[in-house]
């Protein structure tokens, strides 16, 4: 057990201000949420925005709202390595966990597999004619096998994921997806304010969604915002999201006092505290299909009335200390296709492989008894999760087992300093 200074993993710090104008939210009530909104929709240029409880909940409601657009369809690909909440979500909205493998370089999905999954060979392939011509009935499976778990899954929706904020490959993932039934829904959940191209991540697919918990580019405690320019899925989503439970009293004072915690207990000198409370199960990655789904609070929305200044600020700060990392481990397995690629991006986290598992685990025991803030990514692929385990279909992965046994990830917000990083 480390007692002293601790460098959480990941950090989007609140401040006094903030939460000064989060109480305000309170009593601005439905202005409060309107603002935000429309402050988002014009930032990243779309026409609907919908704000909720978490990312969770974002892709969650996404999903369910084309489940009822196209109702034929259950399957959602998912790259095989990849954030637990994103299979909880799909478990959630009752359809199937399908997945992907994913590139040794670049945490994306793994483009010729992709393509064989998107022909049939791997995987389902979709009756496309049927889809285009609206028939409900469920699509037909070119590769059915009895018993095998999924195969006859038609495909709803692509889930292509920007991990730690490596953006993935948008335009070559529009290039491999034919059929106009198939939605992609960009999970930018630890993304937001990155870009590629001229186009800000989460707006380059039919559906983006980012996630605003404690430990992503910008926090408002938890929160969620789904982003689409499609005209049809926003209506279905309005209709569910208008149909959430709105944040109870007893949940607003619950928010007060994480948020007040997120002050005092993120800061370095004080994070060894909570770090060490076992039933607060920091650094846990945890599969928990079930969660609550709410509107987002007034609350949350004031606690954002500066965001854009802050999420500049926050990326700034996080380039900075990525390039610090590139400086200092220069020769080692960074992922991210090359270098002049990572130094443009603010990670959330610095993603590094360590093959020898003698050094990586010896990494991780220093980083703990010094209170660095390295951790290992997710502990195993997605296919791996015991309780998962006979409800998707099987097959091999071995690049996303290969980063739950290699992968950890260097801490990149404001709280690092240049001591921090020549002890790694």
């Amino acid at each position: 057990m480390h007692l002293g200074r601790t460098l959480p993993p990941a950090a989007a710090p609140l401040g006094i201000t903030e939460f000064v104008s989060g109480v305000l939210g309170i009593f601005r009530g439905w202005r409060e949420l309107g603002r935000f909104q429309s402050e988002l929709r014009e930032y990243f240029n779309v026409r609907h925005c919908f704000l909720v409880s978490s990312g969770k909940a974002a892709l969650t409601l996404t999903l369910l709202a084309l489940k009822e657009l196209f109702p034929g369809r259950n399957g959602v690909l998912i790259p095989a390595f990849t954030c637990f909440s994103v299979p909880s979500s799909i478990v959630r909205a009752g359809l199937d966990v399908q997945l992907c493998d994913v590139r040794a370089d670049t945490l994306e999905f793994d483009l010729a597999q992709l393509r064989t999954i998107l022909l049939g060979s791997g995987g389902p392939q979709i009756d496309a004619a049927s889809a285009r011509a609206g028939d409900d009935r469920p699509a037909r499976s070119l590769d059915s096998n009895p018993g095998d778990s999924g195969s006859a899954a038609s495909i709803l929706a692509v889930v292509p994921t920007h991990l730690f904020g490596i953006p993935a490959d948008m335009a070559k993932l529009r290039e491999l997806i034919r059929d106009p039934a198939i939605t992609i829904i960009e999970d930018a959940a630890q993304a937001m304010g990155e870009i590629q191209g001229a186009r800000k991540l989460g707006t380059l697919g039919d559906v983006g969604f980012f996630s605003l918990g404690r430990g992503k580019a910008f926090s408002v405690v938890e929160g969620g915002v789904i982003l689409t320019d499609r005209d049809d899925i926003a209506e279905t989503l309005g209709r569910l999201v208008n149909s959430l439970p709105s944040y109870g009293l007893l949940p607003v004072l619950g928010l007060i006092l994480k948020a007040l915690a997120l002050i005092t207990l993120i800061r370095p000198g004080l994070f060894w505290i909570p770090k060490n409370l076992p039933f607060l199960k920091l650094g846990e990655t945890l599969f928990e299909p079930e969660f609550p789904m709410r509107k987002m609070s007034s609350f949350q929305a004031g606690l954002a009335r500066s965001w854009k200044n802050k999420l500049g600020t926050l990326r700034q700060v996080r380039k900075r200390n990525v390039n610090r990392w590139l400086a200092l481990l220069r020769g080692m397995s960074c992922l991210g296709s090359n270098a002049l690629r990572l130094k443009s991006l603010g990670l959330v986290r610095f993603p590094v492989r360590v093959r020898d598992n003698e050094k990586r685990e010896s990494l991780l025991r220093n980083s703990a008894d010094i209170g660095m803030g390295i951790m290992p990514a997710y502990p195993t692929s997605i296919d791996a999760i015991q309780e998962l385990q006979g409800k998707i279909k099987t097959g091999s992965f071995p690049i996303a087992a290969s980063y739950a046994r290699e992968l950890v990830t260097l801490p990149t917000h404001g709280f690092v300093t240049e001591g921090d990083a020549a002890d790694v």
